[in-house]
């Protein structure tokens, strides 16, 4: 179900749903993927398209912790499993939420169920976020929830692409609008922490807001050397694919850009990492 198909008011219950259980069973959680990307941009007030995808994120230490989340949800609030995927359930009004687990339920970054279907997830850079890429946001539903912020998300999405290319067809398409639209969204963080930028007169709005992802995507990640190397391979491999990148030739045909604009824009993002320029 489209989220601009429901109600504020069955919105408003997914989320006392989804707040009571994790509450009730002490789990921490934040909101990632293209919710969260909604919510900066209804901030904003740019009008993209709305998501289809409700996706929290649970700091979870054991699968005892996450099987009694899904109970309370099944057992307490009329919520749905399914057996096609073992990180989704569905609300009384029909709304697919991912309830994704990271923390010491990991086992090389990955969380694994057994079961049907999908039992396996990556959730590399998701401790990171929590611990250094979200910020609390006090939605129209009136919840205050805390929020995986816009570079957080283009982190995300990078690793998720470069993960499941196959199936991950949306990031392009989603990290080239962050980019494109980030100085309107966070024109403060801009002018406040990085104005140096403003120096080379040369540079465009979106080279400038590029640089600021990566250097906020380095805040972000500091202290983790091995996540901190496969962005910037992630980054490196794609700019020397050039058209050959599939992310690249998604970025332009969502964009109308040429190939080489849309590398500048990456190697402007990886300049933003220290230590890469």
């Amino acid at each position: 179900m489209n989220l601009s198909d429901i109600r504020e008011g069955q919105l408003k219950q997914v989320f006392d749903d989804l707040e009571e259980a994790f509450e009730a069973k002490q789990i921490d959680f934040y909101v990632i993927g293209a919710l969260a990307r909604d919510i900066w941009y209804s901030r904003g007030d740019k009008k993209f398209r709305s998501t289809q995808d409700v996706d929290f994120a649970l700091m979870i230490s054991n699968k005892e912790d996450y099987d009694a989340v899904r109970h309370y949800l099944v057992k307490e609030k009329g919520f749905e499993e399914t057996k096609e995927n073992s990180f989704v359930v569905i609300s009384p009004s029909k709304v697919e939420i991912d309830i994704l687990p990271f923390g010491s339920i990991e086992i090389d970054e990955t969380a694994k169920f057994e079961g049907i279907g999908l039992t396996n997830v990556k959730v590399n850079g998701f401790m990171e976020v929590y611990q250094s890429g979200t910020e609390e946001v006090i939605l129209e539903t009136g919840h205050n929830f805390k929020i995986a912020t816009l570079p957080a998300i283009v982190l995300l999405k990078f690793i998720a692409n470069d993960d499941r290319p196959e199936i991950r067809f949306k990031d392009p398409r989603d990290i080239i609008n962050i980019i494109f639209h980030f100085f309107d969204l966070q024109a403060d963080l801009i002018y406040e922490s990085h104005s140096d930028l403003f120096a080379e007169k040369e540079d465009s709005l979106e080279n400038i807001s590029a640089m600021v992802i990566g250097r906020e995507i380095a805040k972000i990640i500091v202290g983790n050397e091995q996540l901190y190397k496969r962005i910037t391979d992630i980054l490196r491999k794609h700019i020397a694919l050039k058209e050959d990148s599939p992310l690249i030739r998604g970025m332009t045909n969502e964009s109308g850009r040429t190939v080489d604009d849309v590398v500048n824009l990456l190697i402007k993002l990886l300049d933003g990492l220290p230590g890469t320029a």
